[in-house]
């Protein structure tokens, strides 16, 4: 069954997280281990509140794969760049319909 990561934050430094966003396609696997459906730097607000403005949604085959790549020694390399540039953060991983 296919799963979401949604991971939603505001960018407070535009730089690093420039850094970042070219440090994490390939430490993510972005078209081997998964794919970004919906990148957004101007998230609305419809009910509730929100982290942040940007919204990045990413597929996986399966929650045990998003975990898997979440969790590697590539991406804990680069997370932090994105977690120093960004404030107002979440993220969630939701099962799709299979």
């Amino acid at each position: 069954m296919p799963a979401y990561l949604i991971v939603n934050y505001q960018v407070d430094n535009p730089d690093l997280y420039g850094e970042y966003m070219a440090a994490s396609a390939p430490a993510l696997g972005v078209g081997e281990n998964c794919e970004v459906v919906a990148f957004d730097t101007a998230s609305e607000v419809m009910e509730g509140d929100t982290a942040g403005h940007q919204t990045v949604v990413l597929k996986f085959d399966t929650k045990e794969k998003a975990k898997e790549v979440w969790a590697s020694e590539a991406y804990r390399a680069v997370v932090g760049k994105r977690l120093e540039a960004t404030s107002r953060h979440f993220a969630v991983l939701v099962d799709g319909f299979g």
